[in-house]
């Protein structure tokens, strides 16, 4: 590694590791204030909350991973910027991209950094973190409010995938159900579908339940059969309904993309969804990379103020490019733009506004 490649290393790499230290630090702090009258009423031990935010910190870290490669790159190349050490570069002959290689490379670092965090750590980090936040944190609020959950997706026991369009933790009832049956093949060889169930207290009833019988190559045998009612001898209990962990962002990515292939043919809409929340784990961690591509250019700027201009612009910029990013991500659940489309137009838009305005520069 070349000298000047050192210096701006070193230059960028305290800024974002303060920057990074900074977020948590006031990620905590706002997290516990909204929850400190409970804290006091409840006698909440601090185990329990110093347990919480220890597993909830990797959440925070690739969260703010982005914004601190944005203020890190905008600090190190405003005060090269200055100095007037980047106009002594290029009269060395050093191009502008060559000047920028050590904070892409870290950025693209960060990227691949950010994306293993998400899909080995996060997944098992939230997971706990949620559950100690659920069973020891809000467990004395009070209770008796009606929660739905929508769109569960259970895998069962017995080679079952069950699916219910919402789930009524009170009344502990399922809707517009479906369930899978495979054999030891993972071969599709029966469809359920229910209006409604409800749980007993020792097992599932079911109504208005149509059930196909099907072969190895997918069609349907003989004529559906129809029922009223029907007890569906299931192992699964309302908890299995109520938990919260197979949300896509408790799963890694080879994780969501099985339990995808799994449920197709549950429900477009659903699908539709987890297929952008499968690009969005991969184009996510880009974003690091990117948004120093937008942030370089306007750090740069050598009128008077012009890091402060350059700050105030680049921030500016960032929180355009989450807003488009949450808009576009919205629209792919909407069905009005494809799910791989919807996870990346964000990240190649403001990308080559990016490398336009540093080619501009050069």
């Amino acid at each position: 590694m070349k000298i000047i490649d050192r210096y701006i290393v070193k230059g960028f790499l305290g800024p974002f590791l303060w920057c990074l230290m900074l977020f948590v630090v006031m990620a905590v702090i706002i997290d516990i204030f909204s929850f400190i009258d409970d804290i006091v009423k409840f006698k909440i031990p601090i185990s329990s909350i110093a347990a919480f935010y220890i597993y909830y910190t990797p959440t925070i870290l690739v969260q703010a991973a982005p914004m601190a490669a944005l203020l890190s790159s905008i600090y190190v190349l405003s005060n090269l910027n200055k100095n007037n050490e980047i106009i002594a570069m290029k009269s060395g002959g050093i191009s502008l991209w060559r000047l920028l290689t050590p904070v892409l490379l870290i950025g693209l670092l960060t990227s691949i950094a950010v994306f293993i965090i998400s899909d080995r750590v996060i997944p098992t980090s939230s997971k706990i973190s949620n559950y100690i936040r659920r069973e020891e944190l809000e467990k004395q609020k009070k209770i008796g409010e009606q929660k739905i959950i929508e769109s569960v997706a259970v895998y069962g026991s017995d080679g079952r995938i069950l699916f219910a369009r919402n789930y009524d933790t009170e009344k502990k009832t399922l809707s517009d159900v479906i369930i899978h049956q495979h054999d030891k093949k993972e071969s599709l060889i029966s469809k359920i579908t229910a209006q409604s169930g409800v749980w007993t207290g020792n097992g599932w009833i079911f109504y208005k339940v149509i059930v196909w019988r099907i072969d190895n190559s997918g069609r349907i045998l003989g004529e559906p059969l129809f029922f009223e009612e029907k007890e569906i001898p299931l192992k699964e209990t309302p908890a299995d309904f109520a938990n919260r962990d197979w949300r896509a962002d408790y799963m890694s990515y080879r994780e969501l993309s099985k339990y995808i292939d799994n449920f197709r043919g549950t429900g477009v809409k659903m699908i539709r969804a987890l297929l952008v929340d499968l690009h969005y784990k991969v184009s996510f961690s880009v974003i690091s990379l990117v948004i120093i591509l937008i942030g370089a250019p306007f750090a740069l700027i050598t009128t008077r103020g012009g890091v402060l201009i350059g700050l105030g612009m680049s921030v500016a910029i960032g929180l355009l490019y989450y807003a488009f990013i949450a808009i576009a991500l919205a629209l792919g659940k909407a069905g009005v733009l494809p799910p791989i489309v919807a996870a990346w137009i964000g990240n190649i838009i403001f990308a080559g506004i990016g490398i336009h305005l540093i080619n501009k520069r050069s």
